[in-house]
């Protein structure tokens, strides 16, 4: 009875919220859901099938994508000394699954942490029960509601530390959101506009409907210690193109780094920045960038700061950031992940400081493209999902039309081989009409329409953005391939002749890329190709860097990029660095 009470208190206490991290598009849930969310559920392993197992629980148990089952050895039982009645068992969890696809009658999981020989045909398996939890009260106001939250789900082993745990609940005045230990969203809940998590429901409250939209909250930004004015790319010597030359000490103006020299550190972020997209909002420069799972906004000013965060509204693994301003100051971001075996898309609209979702689970892919080099990305293109090629046919022209992306053919040729991510379309040759050049296994290919203009040597490219998949996952031998997801090249002037060169991101990578040892990209550097007489001249820019670059932009006078740190299996360490090359 007591649990009864305390399950009724909290389902009356807190705050309707809306859920917004289903894959395959988010389905509006309030926080009355909450415990029905995370309530223990029990299985076992059916039988392994690869790297995956699969677990005799689906969707009529509540199971969705995402959630967490411990893996479980039951002990012996506990006896009552008086009644000697059994009241429990002395269970241990040995491992933690987590749900990648629900199936009519079973589910497919992923070990998450544990042992794969403890996962036999027959293993119990409970869903949400004796799995680690923490809480991290991020605005200092919210001791009420991780009372609630420990007494309405108790089966979760609530710690007061700071280490690590399965389960992260975080709240802010904006909302409260529900993370596993690699900082995967499993669960995202808003108040309804105009309130905040703080002003708890009193328990007489009725709940009341909300409405079906939610935004993404953003943390307060710093400001700037000076506004940004957004500057034109001044010109370089020609010798800082063809030559890798040290960069005179005079043009760095003290900010020389001796991490990375011949480099200005522009800032520094916390994670691995697995994609970066920079672009010119509203007379700010704006860097979005993801770790795989977390969206994190940034403004370049003189200082580099927070300025918005949120989530993608498919559950996944985010493999694309794209910025797309349809008008000035009208900015959204495109956001493409994998979930559930294929690619989805979601379209977020910055509107002030916070990322609200618009579309979502659309099922191609998307990224804006910068065609007419003002700076702004006017245009946004979608790609579809192609299970053989990842990269297939056809490719939309797509605009906004009320709460759907209306398609349309592109104003432009592209070649057979096109690939959204990793591409660009401006003019390059200076005949008025739009090239398209784009990184395909590790070349360069530059094409006017249909007719190819160059390939480079193979060297372009290598990202850390990539995919692993089967192509028919229902065949019994399925085949497997992979994808990569390039940082598109930019266009700049670079030599003040009026023509824009081609700024790309180059690497020496080996084998191990993908094997999880280290980033196994030995250098990364600038390349830069220009037309000039018919012929392309090849050169580079600045010097070469042992990190990948995720993020690229020619802006403020430099090329911009974000050099990321990705652990390996003997290095934990993380990081990313916004770095420059002078242009001066």
């Amino acid at each position: 009875m007591k649990c009864l009470t305390a399950r009724l208190t909290l389902l009356l206490a807190l705050l309707p919220l809306l859920l917004g991290t289903l894959a395959g598009g988010a389905l509006a849930r309030d926080l009355a859901q909450l415990e029905p969310d995370f309530a223990p559920r029990t299985g076992c392993v059916v039988l392994s099938i690869g790297s995956e197992f699969l677990v005799d629980l689906d969707a009529d148990q509540g199971l969705t994508a995402g959630d967490l089952l411990a893996v479980v050895e039951q002990g012996g039982d506990v006896i009552h000394p008086v009644t000697k009645e059994v009241i429990g068992t002395l269970d241990k969890t040995l491992a933690v699954l987590q749900v990648s696809q629900v199936k009519d009658g079973y589910s497919y999981t992923r070990l998450l942490r544990g042992e794969a020989a403890a996962l036999k045909a027959g293993t119990l398996v409970r869903r949400y029960s004796g799995l680690t939890a923490r809480f991290h009260d991020a605005s200092g106001s919210q001791e009420a509601l991780y009372a609630r939250l420990k007494a309405g789900l108790p089966a979760l082993q609530w710690s007061d530390g700071e280490g690590a745990a399965d389960l992260l609940f975080e709240a802010t005045v904006n909302g409260l959101q529900v993370r596993d230990a690699a900082g995967q969203l499993i669960r995202a809940y808003a108040p309804a506009p105009g309130r905040s998590l703080a002003a708890l429901t009193p328990p007489t409250m009725a709940v009341a409907a909300l409405p079906a939209t939610a935004t993404i909250a953003a943390p307060a930004a710093s400001p700037s210690t000076m506004p940004l004015a957004v500057a034109p790319a001044a010109p370089a010597s020609p010798a800082n193109l063809r030559y890798e030359a040290p960069l005179p000490s005079a043009t760095l103006n003290g900010a020389l780094s001796m991490e990375f020299p011949r480099f200005v550190k522009r800032g520094q972020l916390s994670h691995a920045t697995q994609m970066a997209d920079f672009e010119a909002i509203g007379g700010e420069l704006l860097l979005a960038t993801t770790d795989g799972g977390r969206i994190e906004i940034y403004r370049l000013g003189e200082q580099l700061t927070p300025f918005a965060s949120g989530d993608s509204i498919t559950m996944g693994r985010i493999l694309n950031l794209s910025w797309w301003q349809p008008s000035a100051g009208d900015a959204y971001l495109a956001v493409t992940v994998w979930s559930d075996k294929r690619v989805y898309s979601d379209l977020l609209q910055l509107q002030g400081q916070q990322l609200v979702p618009v579309i979502s689970g659309y099922g191609s892919l998307l990224a804006g493209f910068d065609i007419d080099s003002d700076g702004r990305s006017e245009q946004l293109l979608g790609q579809e999902f192609s299970r053989e090629h990842f990269y297939g046919s056809p490719v939309w022209a797509l605009s906004l039309a009320g709460n759907r992306l209306a398609a349309q053919a592109p104003a432009f040729e592209l070649p057979a081989n096109f690939r959204l991510f990793g591409a660009l379309i401006t003019d390059i040759t200076g005949d008025g009409q739009a090239e398209v050049a784009f990184v395909r296994n590790r070349r360069l290919y530059i094409y006017s329409g249909t007719q190819q203009l160059y390939k480079s040597s193979k060297e372009l490219g290598a990202s850390v953005s990539t995919v692993t998949y089967d192509i028919d996952p229902d065949a019994q031998n399925p085949m497997i391939t992979s994808a990569s997801c390039e940082v598109a090249p930019v266009a700049a002037d670079l030599d003040g002749d009026g023509l824009a060169e081609i700024v790309a991101i180059a690497a020496d990578a080996n084998l191990l890329q993908n094997v999880g040892v280290a980033s196994a990209i030995n250098k990364s550097w600038l390349a830069v190709f220009k037309f000039q007489q018919g012929m392309v001249m090849k050169g580079t820019l600045g010097d070469s860097l042992e990190r990948p670059l995720q993020g690229l932009a020619v802006q403020q006078g430099q090329a911009l990029m974000v050099a990321t740190e990705i652990s390996g299996l003997l290095d934990k360490h993380e990081a990313s660095y916004v770095l420059a090359v002078p242009l001066r």
